[in-house]
Formats: C-alpha cells, sequence, structure tokens
C-alpha cells in the first residue's frame, strides 16, 4: 500500500471528493503505480486546472510515477497564465488564443466572440467532440463539467467556477490576462466568423430604408455574409466591455 500526502493550494480544495474531507493538508492510500495525473484525477481533480505539481519539493510533469511516503502540492492555475509559453505540465504552448466552450456555458461564448475571441461552440457537441477540437485544433477548452476536462487529450482548459455568464467571462479575462487583446465588434455573434468592411453599394439591396439613410459604414461577415453596422447597441457593447476590463483587473479576494 502506498501512502501519499497531498497538499492542495487556492481553489483545488473545492474539488475534492468529501470522503477526503476540506483540509488543506491529507493523507490518500493506493494499491497501484500510479502517475500522479492519475491518483489526482481519482481524488476529483481534473488535470488542466492544475498549474503546478511538485513532489518533495521538486516540479515534475503529469507522468511522474508516486512512491510511497512521497509529498504532492498542487496549486491551481492562477492569474495571469500564459498559454505561448512551455511549462512542465504543458510542454506544447498554444500559439493563438482560441476558445472550445461547452454546452453548459453556452452564453460564454457569445461574450467572449463579442470582444473578438475566436470561440467555437456548438449546443450538439457531445464530450468527445468538444476534446477532440480543443486538443486538434489547439484551443482551451471551457466548461463547468469535470469529467470533461479529465479527458486525457485535453491539456488546455479552465473549470469555470462562475455560474452568471459575465461573471465567466470575467474569469477568463483575468485568467488569461486577455484585456490588451480585446478587439470589439470584430467577429460575427452568431457564427464565429470575422467581420471585413464592405462597401455600401455591394449590400443596398439587403439595407432596410431608414438603414440606408442613416449609416455608411458596413461590415459583412466572411463565414455567413451577415452585415453588421454602429448602431446604438454599439455602445452598449463597449461600455459592458469597459465593465469587463475594469472587474477582471481587480484583486479576486475582492470580489473582481
Amino acid at each position: 500500500m502506498t501512502a501519499v500526502t497531498f497538499i492542495l493550494r487556492g481553489y483545488l480544495r473545492e474539488l475534492l471528493k468529501k470522503e477526503h474531507g476540506t483540509g488543506t493538508s491529507f493523507q490518500h492510500h493506493f494499491d497501484r503505480k500510479a502517475s500522479i495525473k492519475d491518483v489526482i484525477e481519482s481524488l476529483g481533480i481534473p488535470h488542466p486546472v492544475i498549474g503546478k505539481l511538485a513532489v518533495n519539493g521538486t516540479e515534475v510533469g503529469f507522468d511522474h510515477i508516486l512512491r510511497d511516503k512521497d509529498c504532492v502540492e498542487a496549486c491551481p492555475l492562477t492569474p495571469p497564465v500564459n498559454p505561448f509559453v512551455p511549462t512542465i505540465l504543458r510542454p506544447e504552448a498554444l500559439e493563438r488564443i482560441a476558445f472550445v466552450v461547452d454546452v453548459n456555458v453556452g452564453k460564454l461564448a457569445l461574450h467572449l466572440r463579442a470582444l473578438g475571441f475566436d470561440a467555437v461552440y456548438g449546443s450538439a457537441f457531445r464530450d468527445g467532440k468538444l476534446a477532440e477540437i480543443a486538443q486538434s485544433q489547439k484551443r482551451i477548452l471551457l466548461t463547468r463539467d469535470t469529467s470533461l476536462l479529465k479527458r486525457k487529450i485535453v491539456m488546455h482548459g479552465y473549470l469555470l467556477r462562475m455560474h452568471d455568464p459575465t461573471r465567466q467571462l470575467i474569469e477568463v479575462v483575468r485568467l488569461y490576462d486577455l484585456s490588451s487583446r480585446i478587439k470589439p465588434l470584430s467577429r460575427c455573434l452568431p457564427c464565429n466568423g470575422l467581420l471585413v468592411p464592405v462597401s455600401k453599394e455591394s449590400i443596398m439591396g439587403r439595407l432596410e430604408p431608414l438603414t440606408r439613410k442613416y449609416y455608411q459604414s458596413f461590415y459583412i461577415c466572411e463565414q455567413c455574409a451577415k452585415i453588421y453596422w454602429a448602431g446604438s447597441h454599439q455602445e452598449k457593447i463597449m461600455a459592458f466591455i469597459r465593465e469587463v476590463i475594469e472587474a477582471a483587473g481587480q484583486d479576486e479576494s475582492q470580489g473582481g
């Protein structure tokens, strides 16, 4: 029987299965050869939310094999997370900021698109498809489903703690330090396509009379051809973005 002491930092304690208690430190016993990833996930903690693992004071990767009397310290992802930099836990860094969003946080996808972020979402996507998209397209998987994040092929992901979509957006912007990367109104909200300028003359037949009269600048989605212009909704979206940036800049312990 192998006995390992675990020290969990931050919100990882909240993910721990109830039978292991609620304290910061506890001892866990198991009777097989196992990697640190397998053992910590058996405790209820999905590997993508872990930012650092150390065994007996030495930082290790997910494939490290635990031994009797080891002491494991696990720390969660904490802002700012830079997915472009390789780490021991995630040696394959990302080349861009892009997300795939689970149906259980679907409204978050629309918020991310409003800020200009590439956010794939489909109401019919099952767990296997979401994990495959995250792996093959090198996207960050956002969900509230711990079992989904435990899938082996998912490397970059986050377990959202908030229920409200706006608070979830603030979580993501804060965690990945995205405030300086926001490009408002650059993506199509329904389909995620990029918006590009289009001449008024070329779309005149698609415009309502009042739109033709009062607006001169237009954009069209490269993917679905939906037309956009700077209406009254633009001011509301910009005000919303300012609130998100301000909240994301606040310390989390202060309720940001």
